[in-house]
């Protein structure tokens, strides 16, 4: 196996241990802190903890994308990325030694490693990345990473058919903990200078292939950029109309990926009618959510290829799997289903395999978008990967923001029509920035030829 794909494997490893534990306990978290709230109430926790600390995680996310360039230029990639993950664990070891205050810093610490994490992210990849390797790249992490949601599923699965989520409490923090700690310890194992793999394979093949981001790229010595001059940097970047069209995209983003991991649940959890299915809803789901981002990582990668798929044909295809996703989601799911538990009519009878479909749909077409927002971001802007990943995730995070506190009010179809407006105006917007990513490359063959 070549260096370069042998990194991107463990580099899709370590999140997959990482994300195995947060997304799993990203199912559980209210209905954890709500148990406790009634079993424990000498630790502060309310009824509500669970909401707070996730609006905490997403806020200080937002807020911490604004300075994080400066942080992943100054700290490299790769380490930017172990201390981010950092903040995982520490969230995850307050639950040990459970107290609302401890909870609320820990929900900080977390926003704040995650904004570093997924910044050195996206460098790490693009530094990896040698030319039209991104989009196989990105696939193959992605769908690496998302196979947490089936590993966590089936973890949650036992958990529930074994035992009372009280009674393991315990157990299950203590393992999340773990996990997270392996997945660190393989990001530490990786190279500190990935773009070097990249280099030496082009010498390999006879510069058929070059690193898509160049070494003198990779090895600036420029002096580091203060907090005003990176946020202006930022607003520079971000007000370019290529930046401007993908915002629509990075919004969209937010919001769907809000909707499939917190309301499309919450919805179940709340429709009478699949109450037969008891607890075990959520982790079913889960397990089809994953199978579907693995295989949306898949059509990225090895299958792409195979069958020439462009970036045009996989952006369709996630918009049409989108789109029917939620049109099932409107016909099957009760109107108030986001807000209370209810057992109000509905188009189509909700059954479990109704659901499971809806879960797949909403896992490849994430997928999909996903990892063409990772290879539109490396081709656009590969001369400040840093700064435009950072711009990514304020826009992704600070649409999860509003997200999750428009749906503890908006009915179902409220926010179904803002998921299809987006959905309908990223995909409009992701062309007009291939058509001008294709027609600025196309310029500078011509100007090349000229000058031969």
């Amino acid at each position: 196996m070549r260096r370069d794909l042998f990194t991107v494997v463990q580099l899709g490893a370590s999140f997959a241990f990482i994300f195995s534990a947060f997304n799993s306990q990203g199912l559980i978290e209210v209905a954890v802190l709500r148990k406790k709230a009634e079993t424990a109430p000498e630790t502060g926790i309310t009824t509500n903890s669970g909401y707070y600390s996730l609006s905490i995680i997403y806020f200080f996310f937002t807020f911490f994308n604004l300075v994080v360039p400066s942080i992943v230029k100054k700290l490299g990639s790769k380490w930017s990325q172990i201390i981010g993950a950092s903040g995982y664990l520490f969230f995850m070891v307050t639950f040990l030694y459970l107290n609302v205050y401890l909870l609320y810093f820990g929900s900080a610490v977390l926003g704040a490693g995650a904004a570093l994490l997924w910044a050195g992210n996206g460098c790490y990849l693009v530094e990896i990345s040698r030319k039209n390797k991104m989009e196989r790249n990105s696939g193959i992490m992605w769908a690496m990473l998302q196979s947490s949601m089936i590993t966590g599923g089936i973890f949650l699965i036992y958990v529930l058919r074994s035992g009372d989520l009280s009674n393991s409490f315990t157990f299950i923090y203590v393992v999340f903990s773990a996990v997270i700690a392996v997945g660190i310890l393989v990001l530490i194992f990786m190279p500190n200078n990935p773009g070097q793999y990249g280099q030496q394979n082009e010498e390999i093949e006879n510069n058929l292939e070059e690193p898509l981001i160049q070494s003198d790229i990779l090895e600036s010595t420029a002096p580091p950029q203060s907090l005003g001059e990176q946020v202006r940097s930022m607003l520079a970047m971000s007000l370019t109309p290529n930046m401007l069209s993908l915002s629509v995209l990075f919004v969209y983003s937010g919001l769907e990926m809000t909707f499939y991991t917190g309301v499309y649940t919450s919805c179940l959890s709340a429709t009478q009618s699949l109450k037969t299915f008891s607890d075990l809803v959520i982790p079913y789901n889960a397990l089809l959510i994953g199978a579907g981002q693995i295989f949306g990582g898949i059509v990225t990668g090895a299958l792409g290829k195979a069958l020439k798929l462009r970036s045009q044909h996989i952006v369709f295809l996630a918009f049409v799997g989108h789109m029917v996703a939620f049109i099932l989601a409107y016909l099957s799911l009760p109107y108030d289903s986001t807000v209370h538990s209810t057992d109000a009519p509905t188009i189509l009878a909700p059954s479990l395999n109704l659901t499971l479909v809806i879960s797949f749909l909403l896992g490849i077409s994430d997928a999909l978008w996903q990892t063409q927002i990772y290879v539109t971001i490396g081709a656009a802007f590969k001369d400040d990967p840093v700064n435009a990943f950072a711009i990514f995730k304020f826009f992704q995070s600070m649409a999860a923001c509003v997200s999750f506190f428009y749906s503890s009010f908006l009915f179902l179809p409220s926010q179904l029509l803002i998921l299809v407006v987006g959905c309908v105006a990223s995909t409009l917007f992701f062309l007009k920035v291939k058509l001008s990513i294709h027609e600025t490359i196309g310029g500078i063959e011509a100007v090349r030829e000229r000058e031969i």
